[in-house]
Order: C-alpha cells, then structure tokens, then sequence
C-alpha cells in the first residue's frame, strides 16, 4: 500500500511546473517523503522535461465490453415415475427422483399435492399416499434459498386394492 502511494506521489510530482523544486527525504524508518521546500538531508529529484504518452489498448471506434459473464444453465429432471405413471402399491408407497444438472449445492423441495417434502439427495420416498391422481413438481434451491431450476408437473395416479376388496376376502 505504501508503494501505491508513493508511486501516486511521484507521479503527481511528475506533473508540477518544471520551475518548481522537489526534494526527496529518507527518514529514520526508511519511508521517503517528497516536499517542495528542502529539510535537513533532503536531496534534490531533477525530473525529465519530456512528456510520456501511452497508446490506448482499444482502437477508437470500439466500445468496452460490458457483456456479464453467462449464469449457468441448470436444467432439472423428473428422473422417475415417468409423465402420467399409474403407481399401484397397496400400502401407498411411492418412490419420486429428480436430478439437476450440472450437479449444484443446495436442497430439491418436492410439492406433492400441495404438501412440500424437501431432500439433499433428489429421492423422496413417501408412505401413506392414498389412491387418487396427484399433480407433483420439483424445484431446486440453491443454498441462499433462490430457486435456480423447476421441473414440469406431471400427474401420478395411485392405485391400491379397495378396502372393500380386502375385507371381503378375510
């Protein structure tokens, strides 16, 4: 930082009328001051007359870019059941898997017929779901919280042997 500003220093001095007089200073520290009137030690800086110029690095017609760096793209995935599946399991068990891809930090929240379950992994195993048709997505949350992928809806119809079936099988 001391470097930095000494070099601002010097270069600012660099722009002073070529009548005024620079001294440079080395204190006990080993810091070097720059002042215009002379101190006990000072040593005179004798700068060049000449004028330093730098071409510019852009060509004069065109304009810096301000273009942002492309977000990444996630696309998330419905892995299984598959669009309008039939599940059929007497105990009301179904298995649901999303994927994001390209892999990401942060947690899948399933909405399943208005009830939200949330995973680490993207597997959700539900117990107890009564039959019906159901309407479930998935969306992914980064670990802030913002959501950075959806999914489709799809509809899961559960299927299980009527309660009437089974007692009348007893």
């Amino acid at each position: 930082m001391r470097s930095i500003v000494l070099c601002l220093l010097f270069f600012t001095l660099c722009s002073i009328n070529a009548q005024t007089k620079i001294y440079k200073v080395v204190n006990k520290d080993g810091t070097i001051s720059f002042s215009d009137s002379p101190a006990p030690g000072a040593e005179e800086v004798v700068l060049s007359k000449s004028k330093n110029t730098m071409q510019s690095v852009l060509p004069s017609n065109s304009q810096p870019s301000t273009q942002k760096k492309p977000e990444t793209q996630y696309q998330l995935s419905i892995m299984s059941p598959g669009p309008d599946a039939t599940v059929r399991n007497n105990t009301g068990k179904v298995n649901i898997a999303a994927q994001i891809v390209p892999q990401a930090r942060g947690i899948f929240e399933l909405n399943f017929g208005g009830e939200l379950y949330t995973s680490s992994t993207g597997v959700f195993n539900l117990t107890d779901v009564n039959r019906g048709t159901y309407s479930y997505s998935v969306k992914f949350n980064d670990n802030s919280g913002k959501v950075i992928a959806s999914s489709e809806s799809r509809t899961l119809h559960m299927h299980q042997a009527s309660v009437l079936i089974r007692n009348s099988v007893n």
